[in-house]
Order: structure tokens, then C-alpha cells, then sequence
């Protein structure tokens, strides 16, 4: 029977996203064949994958992560264009680097369809591995989102050709890696099978992401990602305001107030205790997650999204509205809350709760700790992958 099993398997991205996480988990199980991605071997082995199991497309690459410094530069119809040619030399290109020998492949959905195609054809099992919710849907409800606002529908949605290009790799894949009940429940009302569906939660580095001491005492609420629409930014200040809380400051993390569209809404709103920082390199947002009180996401739709699950390992607890997909994590009024969308005085309510009773917050912070040490550490992911890889059989 130990000559059915699958033991090598190859994954691929481009850029970096979780997947240099994935392979060094993939290795630790003895499974990891190939890694391709678009950066130099040396990139990968910082995340302690071998630098021989890595097979870069450095053309690509250059393209990719040269033309993410000139976007700012650029006007919307040029990114559209150059995305679209970037996006499809990675994906064209991928199966051209797949092992002959691969027996089970993993890759990234938009990215990965004609490798998918290839491994059909070659008789390899194959996964597509999907971060979010079905985009179609999120393009729903971000547009609803606009008109609630009396916003113009955001130009950040997914083209029609990424979604086709997804369904076509859901359809063509053997499985679908997601990372969520709510990622799950999106693709499953889009009519795709629950058979093909592997849930498994994203892991996070807690050697980055660890508590340290707070050196004030005001109460800090903190969102870390793009100052977008999607991710209910307006919902979150407005909550905010209405909390009204003493000796207290909003924070948001992140790149896109003046790109996003969103600026001229939030001058009108914000007042002088809310408060925009730039993105933060990955190794130092514990340090403003330390000064936090309390973390939130109120994301309308949100597949996982990995900076709550980094907040809680820094001894934050988070409030997360119910299309946040890490909200599997939360329990609610434990380690975190969990309110509806667009209920700015569902959050309110919380943070007022939490302001008034800090022995109650040091409680739920500690025990945000302790979900992380014991459910999402990436070893705990590869282990889940490892498994489902090795409850199946290769082909032939």
C-alpha cells in the first residue's frame, strides 16, 4: 500500500502570499518536490524552504515585482493592462516547470489553470488553493457597500476574466483549498461541489507576532489592511464615533487613503483621534498590535484574513464581523466578538463593553493567546495538508 501513497507534491505562486509557509510545512512532512514561484531561490530558503526545491521563473518576476513600484506612477487602464500580461506569463508558463514525476500539484487560483489542465491530461491529482470568498460574490456585495454610501462602484473589483478563470480551475481541479467556513459557503452557493472542498485554517508566526508591553493607557482600536471600502472602513469609524469612548484612538494600518477612493469620505468623517499609519513591514506590526487594546476587522467579505489571527497571538482580542472568515477562530465574548456587517453599533456596543471593563479584556486577551498556541500555528496547518495528502493515492 506505501507505493500508492503520494510523496510528491509541488506547489506554486506568484509573489509570495501564505505558500512559502506551505512548502516549508509541505518539506517538513518529506512531500515538498518543487516549489515554483516567481522570486530567486535565496527568497524561499529565508522562510526555510531548500534552495533546491525551488524553481524560480525569474522572468516574470523581474515584470512583477518591478512594475508594483510603478504603479503609482501609472494610470488604471495601464495596471489593467499590465496586470493582465503579468498575471497570464505566470499562469502560461507554470506547467512548462512541473515535474514529470509530480504526483499530487497545488496552485493558486487565477494563476494556475493551464497547469491544472496539464496535470488532467497526465493523470496528476491537483488542487486549486483559494484565500478568499467566491469573487463574483465579493463584487456583489462591494457594490452594495457603495451604494449604501452613496459612493461610485470601487474600480478595485475582480475583472470578469479572473472569476472565469476561477471557475474554469474550481471546475478543472480535483480539490479546493480554502481557509474558511465562509470561503466554503460562497464557492458552495456558486454550485461547486462540497466533495471537492479541504477547509484548513492559515497558521501564524509566533516567533513575529508575540505579546509585549503596552506604554500608555489609552484605549487603542486597531485595523491592519487597504483603506478600502470592502474592508468596512467607514462602518469601523462610524462605529467608532459612536462608542465615544474617554481617552481612546483608532488606528488604521495600511496602504490606499489616498489611492482608494475613499478620502474625501473620510475627511468628512474622522475626527482628531482617528488616525491612518502606512503598511508596516511584516516583522514590525506586533509592535503596534502591542499598543492596541482591542484589534477589528469590519470587513464585508473577507476570505481569512491572517491580521486577526496576528492580533490574537500578540494578546489582542478581535472583533470581526460575520464575513471575516478567521471568525471560525473566534469565540465569541471569550477570545473576541463577532458582529453582523454594517452594524456600526453592534461594534460600538463591544468596544464600549470592553473599555468599561478592563478585567474582562485582560481575560479575553489572554485567552486570544491561547487560541493561537493551540489551534493556528503553521506546524498545526502542515500537519492538517500532510494528512489529507496522505489519506489519498496517487493515480496509476
Amino acid at each position: 500500500m506505501l507505493k500508492n501513497k503520494i510523496t510528491k507534491v509541488v506547489t506554486s505562486c506568484r509573489s509570495r502570499f501564505y505558500i512559502f509557509d506551505q512548502a516549508r510545512e509541505l518539506n517538513k512532512h518529506g512531500l515538498l518536490h518543487k516549489l515554483i514561484t516567481d522570486y530567486p531561490r535565496s527568497y524561499p530558503e529565508r522562510f526555510n524552504v531548500p534552495g533546491e526545491k525551488v524553481e524560480p521563473l525569474l522572468f516574470t518576476g523581474i515584470f512583477n515585482h518591478g512594475f508594483t513600484r510603478l504603479r503609482k506612477y501609472c494610470s488604471q487602464t495601464i495596471i489593467f493592462y499590465v496586470d493582465r500580461f503579468i498575471h497570464n506569463s505566470f499562469s502560461k508558463r507554470l506547467h512548462c516547470y512541473i515535474p514529470k514525476d509530480t504526483e499530487f500539484f497545488i496552485g493558486m487560483s487565477s494563476f494556475s489553470l493551464e497547469a491544472l489542465e496539464y496535470c488532467k491530461k497526465r493523470g496528476i491529482k491537483c488542487a486549486v488553493d483559494h484565500a478568499s470568498i467566491h469573487q463574483s460574490q465579493e463584487r456583489i456585495v462591494l457594490r452594495e457597500e457603495a451604494e449604501l454610501w452613496g459612493l461610485p462602484h470601487p474600480k478595485t473589483t475582480t475583472p470578469d476574466w479572473v472569476i472565469e478563470k476561477e471557475d474554469k480551475e474550481f471546475a478543472t481541479a480535483d480539490y479546493i483549498f480554502l481557509p474558511s467556513s465562509s470561503a466554503k459557503a460562497s464557492l458552495v452557493k456558486q454550485g461547486i461541489p462540497e466533495s471537492k472542498i479541504f477547509i484548513n485554517p492559515y497558521g501564524v508566526d509566533v516567533s513575529a507576532f508575540k505579546p509585549a508591553p503596552k506604554t500608555d493607557n489609552v484605549f487603542r482600536v486597531v485595523q491592519v489592511g487597504n483603506v478600502t471600502l470592502g474592508k468596512g472602513v467607514l462602518t469601523l469609524i462610524e462605529a467608532f464615533k459612536i462608542a465615544n469612548i474617554p481617552n481612546s484612538e483608532l488606528v488604521f494600518i495600511g496602504p490606499g487613503l489616498e489611492s482608494f477612493g475613499l478620502k474625501e469620505k473620510i475627511d468628512q468623517m474622522r475626527t482628531n483621534n482617528i488616525k491612518f499609519h502606512p503598511a508596516v513591514p511584516q516583522n514590525e506590526l506586533y509592535k503596534h498590535f502591542a499598543q492596541a487594546s482591542v484589534s477589528c476587522l469590519a470587513s464585508i467579505a473577507d476570505g481569512f484574513a491572517l491580521v486577526v489571527i496576528q492580533s490574537m497571538a500578540c494578546g489582542i482580542p478581535a472583533i470581526v464581523t460575520e464575513h471575516v472568515g478567521s471568525k471560525d477562530l473566534i469565540q465569541h465574548g471569550e477570545n473576541g466578538f463577532i458582529v453582523p456587517i454594517r452594524s456600526p453599533e453592534s461594534i460600538a456596543k463591544q468596544l464600549q463593553f470592553l473599555a468599561a471593563n478592563p478585567e474582562k479584556l485582560k481575560d479575553m486577551s489572554a485567552k486570544a493567546l491561547k487560541t493561537i498556541s493551540e489551534s493556528c500555528s503553521w506546524e498545526l496547518y502542515g500537519n492538517r495538508l500532510s494528512n489529507f495528502i496522505n489519506s489519498l493515492e496517487k493515480n496509476g
